[in-house]
């Protein structure tokens, strides 16, 4: 069911662009309206689009044109950008932020998508109607991704529901289900830890091959990082043994982690720290998620039993 626009906090909302439209002319009531209830309105879209807007709004003090930063490819890394640069003018009195952002890089695998639907997630509590401008792509279909990472969309019309709206958990376990299991899993692992008991030898071990590797050695640590700490929460949450398997290829580096405990069955986990205070622990889904390009989670075995989680870097 589609809720109202009342009982959204965040409202996001999608518009593909195409070559023929004035977009300037057709986002303007969008932002005029919010202009006049005495909203502010932040506009961080490349030029000469930025322009168009601010032109059509006039010189309103309520609107705002900040630089169109690049998202970082990684899905974390882009929410959090988008995050802090909503926190920076969320006004505190109640009143609701217009946020228009776009259009920038569509790459043609999943990282776009999961970015979009894990907005509606990670920003649900935030009072912004945020406006994604997208340019039609020429290998993703970006229409149907917008349709259905986007509540709402922007028309000729006005604002309208999007009857191909789908929830972000559901558009993440898909997108899992695809990937598993790995093709590299068919093939000899680089280095196999079986029934791991001392976190000093999976570093040791983890050093020294990736050492060899593709990766630059800051993205080496990275995700020594985060495979520490996701075999560190199956040792401490699974039921052992623990086995640390890694891939290594010119392209790409896969780490499977395995215990025979319950597998966590939640693709939204891991997306904003628990807490803030990294002292406290419970963040190392969030951890791990920042230092690689995917990390997923599925059953170890056709049965149900165990959990295996996924790490996987593009070199």
């Amino acid at each position: 069911m589609q809720p109202s626009q009342d009982q959204q906090v965040y409202r996001h909302v999608g518009h593909v662009m195409n070559d023929h439209e004035d977009v300037a002319t057709l986002v303007g009531p969008f932002l005029q309206s919010a202009l006049a209830a005495g909203e502010p309105v932040v506009i961080a879209s490349p030029d000469p689009l930025a322009s168009a807007l601010a032109a059509v709004l006039g010189s309103d003090r309520g609107v705002h044109v900040v630089p169109a930063e690049p998202l970082e490819h990684r899905p974390p890394d882009a929410l959090a950008a988008i995050a802090d640069l909503i926190d920076r003018d969320l006004p505190g009195d109640g009143r609701r932020l217009h946020l228009v952002t776009g259009p920038g890089p569509q790459d043609a695998g999943s990282s776009f998508l999961q970015t979009e639907a894990l907005l509606n997630h990670v920003l649900a509590a935030r009072p912004v109607d945020h406006l994604c401008l997208m340019a039609a792509g020429e290998t993703a279909d970006t229409a149907a991704v917008a349709r259905a990472t986007h509540p709402w969309l922007l028309t000729a019309e006005g604002m309208v529901p999007s009857p191909d709206y789908r929830a972000p958990e559901e558009l993440l376990r898909e997108v899992q289900r695809a990937g598993e299991p790995d093709p590299l899993e068919a093939t000899e692992p680089t280095l196999a830890l079986v029934d791991l008991e001392d976190m000093r030898v999976l570093r040791r071990a983890l050093n020294r091959v990736l050492a060899e590797s593709a990766l630059s050695p800051d993205a080496a640590q990275d995700f020594v990082l985060a495979i520490d700490e996701v075999t560190a929460n199956a040792a401490e949450h699974g039921i052992p043994p623990v086995d640390v398997r890694l891939w290594c290829t010119p392209e790409r580096l896969l780490c499977a982690i395995t215990d025979h405990g319950a597998c966590f069955d939640d693709p939204l986990v891991g997306y904003g720290p628990a807490h803030g205070d990294m002292a406290v622990g419970g963040m190392g889904l969030w951890l791990a998620r920042r230092s690689v390009d995917s990390l997923t989670a599925s059953p170890a075995d056709e049965s149900g039993d165990g959990c295996t989680v996924r790490l996987v870097v593009n070199a």
